[in-house]
């Protein structure tokens, strides 16, 4: 009889607990109402690439590049016009007296691209049309003849060098040679050097750009070398004879520097002539992608909403009542560093973006003249990342969380067939003290990166989708 309690008790205690743990399971549901229930799917959405282009980007006046080089995407060359620097109250001690011995150009670089063994022929000339204005943002593209009159009075200097040093520094990259600058040095003509020599008025930059509105520097021949130049420095020797009562007249010989620095206008031309013609060729090839600077080429990406909105529905139920929240929207493009095509690693060169932004494309045309800053719904910037599973495997990527852009156009009452972004290499500036970003421009350097498509077989790109709702059950 004994024996006969003691298990009705503990039977009794163990159907006790069953109940008590299934209220504890429902105890969320039971504060809700049953008409608003939380779900939480997973889902994941291809996404479409196709390759874009477009004629020119905005310059910035931190790129100096100068030469011209073969490439997998066609020729580019790079070509400089500048302003100089006015060394504003400056006068040249017993200017009556002066005269000029010779003006020189230095062409300062630290990183180049191509082959250093063949030799770059350099022309200068003398802006004489128009000059650069202030606060102008001035396409790729621009024309040059609109500047210059291209003919021998403006022609001050022709040269021929050979790039060095003899190993060659990819910028993005190597650091052994950082310290490394070499120097390209080129007399002016002496017609130039009187002209330049007879300026006299440095009241201000305006009045000295009046006076000299400029330099052109190109590349004439030698298709195998592009020049990251860092200064551009033209300086004027000059003596003068100095006079004190009792005393011998004295020969004075000195050097008067002009710089091309931050406050006054320099831009990059960029000519990419075969442009086009390789798009067409890279197009066809599906699995992969391609984003080149500064060839303007970009990967232009599609997300088909209507799948989203139908996948949604499916999962919550027909319901304009319901509220979605994006929880996660990882897109992962694959950094591929071989050449899709033969297989073998691509040109030295040929590296991708350190940061690569991602933007909406209806944003595109306006964000860098308007010097706006990322947001989450708007832009987001990404770092090349490296990842490994092994000492000798090593991959990189790019990752963006598009929640937040996602989040905002499910919750609009307007709704679209697909969003699409553009995919931009950039040059990123960040606050010293919180790491913020500061600025964003279009990158100028010489970079190609190569992603898988979302066509390849292997991986093809697509968004990992989770979120959540209310749903109004009816």
């Amino acid at each position: 009889m004994k024996k006969s309690k003691i298990v009705l008790f503990l039977l009794s205690i163990f159907l006790l607990f069953l109940g008590c743990a299934d209220d504890v399971a429902n105890a969320g549901s039971s504060l809700l109402n049953e008409e608003d229930q939380i779900r939480v799917k997973s889902d994941t959405f291809a996404v479409v690439s196709t390759l874009d282009s477009c004629t020119a980007i905005l310059l910035t006046p931190d790129s100096f590049l100068l030469g011209e080089c073969e490439t997998h995407f066609g020729t580019i060359r790079a070509d400089l016009l500048t302003q100089l620097a006015c060394p504003e109250g400056f006068e040249y001690p017993n200017a009556e007296r002066a005269e000029v011995d010779s003006v020189c150009l230095y062409l300062y670089y630290r990183n180049w691209y191509g082959d250093g063994n063949a030799p770059l022929g350099i022309t200068v000339y003398e802006m004489d049309k128009a000059t650069l204005l202030p606060n102008t943002p001035y396409p790729s593209n621009l024309n040059e003849k609109d500047y210059c009159s291209l003919n021998k009075e403006t022609c001050i200097t022709t040269a021929s060098h050979i790039v060095v040093p003899s190993v060659r520094v990819d910028s993005a990259y190597s650091t052994e040679y950082e310290s490394l600058v070499s120097c390209i040095r080129m007399r002016l003509t002496d017609e130039f050097a009187d002209r330049f020599f007879a300026i006299r008025d440095f009241s201000s930059q305006e009045a000295f750009n009046n006076q000299f509105k400029g330099l052109y520097i190109r590349t004439d021949f030698g298709g195998s070398s592009v020049l990251y130049v860092t200064d551009i420095i033209m300086s004027v020797h000059y003596h003068t004879t100095m006079s004190r009562p009792g005393i011998e007249d004295t020969v004075v010989y000195d050097t008067k520097s002009f710089y091309v620095n931050e406050e006054v206008r320099q831009v990059n031309r960029y000519i990419y002539p075969e442009r086009e013609e390789k798009l067409k060729y890279y197009v066809a090839i599906k699995d992969t992608s391609y984003i080149v600077s500064p060839a303007n080429i970009y990967t232009r990406l599609s997300v088909c909403m209507d799948s989203i909105y139908q996948r949604i529905e499916m999962q919550l139920g027909p319901s304009d009542d319901y509220r979605v929240y994006v929880n996660r929207a990882n897109l992962t493009l694959d950094v591929l560093y071989s050449d899709s095509i033969t297989g073998r690693p691509r040109d030295s060169w040929d590296r991708p973006a350190s940061y690569m932004m991602l933007i909406k494309e209806g944003s595109f045309a306006t964000f860098f003249s308007k010097n706006e800053m990322p947001t989450d719904t708007n832009a987001i910037v990404a770092t090349l990342t490296a990842t490994s599973d092994s000492l000798d495997n090593v991959s990189y990527c790019y990752t963006y969380d598009l929640s937040a852009m996602l989040t905002q156009q499910l919750r609009t009452s307007e709704k679209v067939d697909s969003l699409h972004f553009m995919l931009v290499p950039v040059a990123v500036s960040a606050n010293s003290a919180t790491g913020a970003i500061s600025s964003v421009k279009q990158l100028q350097t010489i970079s190609a990166t190569y992603i898988r498509s979302a066509n390849n077989p292997i991986d093809p790109m697509d968004i990992e989708f989770v979120y959540s709702g209310f749903s109004k059950m009816h």
